[in-house]
């Protein structure tokens, strides 16, 4: 009789541990990352915002982080627009396949050189002669997860987060947080859970006193009508025209 007890209670046991819900899969962070690059790749028109907030130390002569609100507007190959708004004043950026302008609305000057390329030609040609990058490009390449694997050695996932938002916090997007280890900074990716797009970046530069750079984005429309009138440039009224420096001819300067 008492092993017979015994059977019944095991086989008891058994059926209740079947009962119980699966233990979840542990979270793949390159999955993540490869399903929001996957999201932006397919969009062939769309637009998003965005607010960044650099270190001064990222930036020289800047003795107070810089905040900015940024609108971007991309429509596939090879258009791309932003304008960023700081308490240094506007610029916008504008590709059109043809020639790239840069706008600085506060000082009324502009300058145009010719670009005929996609937005990822646009991008290497940019950091390659120019040594910068279109705000917020990576996002807009043709495969976003490729740039950001060539930058992190590892993504690892860090766990689930809600962003702030509204009143007390209230209304905040649930997100995913991938750790993204790099040889110039390490960064916090967040992106959302209910439609893979990124919602938060902090990068931390391996500099003295760690300096950061904190986007939070907004606004996504990833089938967003693409305007003409988005991507095309004309010089504003009374504004001057000045010479784009490649990053050659600013270091010859400097040694003068």
């Amino acid at each position: 009789m008492k092993s017979i007890q015994t059977s019944s209670l095991t086989a008891l046991a058994l059926v209740a541990t079947s009962l119980l819900p699966l233990a979840a899969a542990e979270t793949n962070a390159d999955q993540l990352l490869r399903q929001m690059s996957a999201r932006l790749a397919a969009a062939q028109s769309f637009t998003f915002q965005a607010t960044r907030e650099l270190d001064p130390a990222l930036v020289e002569g800047l003795s107070v982080p810089e905040k900015a609100n940024i609108a971007v507007a991309v429509q596939r190959p090879n258009k791309i627009a932003a304008r960023a708004k700081s308490n240094l004043g506007v610029r916008r950026f504008i590709a059109d396949g043809r020639s790239l302008a840069i706008v600085d609305e506060k000082n009324n000057l502009y300058s145009r050189v010719p670009m005929r390329t996609t937005i990822d030609g646009l991008v290497e040609q940019l950091d390659q002669n120019y040594g910068f990058m279109p705000p917020l490009a990576e996002f807009a390449l043709s495969d976003p997860y490729k740039e950001f694997r060539r930058q992190a050695k590892t993504v690892t996932y860090v766990g689930l987060a809600k962003t702030s938002g509204g009143f007390l916090g209230l209304g905040g997007v649930e997100c995913h947080r991938l750790a993204l280890k790099g040889k110039e900074a390490d960064a916090e990716l967040w992106i959302a859970v209910s439609d893979q797009l990124p919602r938060k970046l902090i990068a931390t530069f391996h500099r003295p006193g760690q300096p950061q750079v904190r986007i939070a984005f907004s606004k996504w429309n990833l089938a967003a009508p693409a305007s003409p009138a988005t991507f095309t440039f004309t010089p504003p009224q009374r504004s001057e025209q000045i010479e784009m420096w490649t990053s050659a001819k600013m270091q010859t300067a400097g040694k003068r």
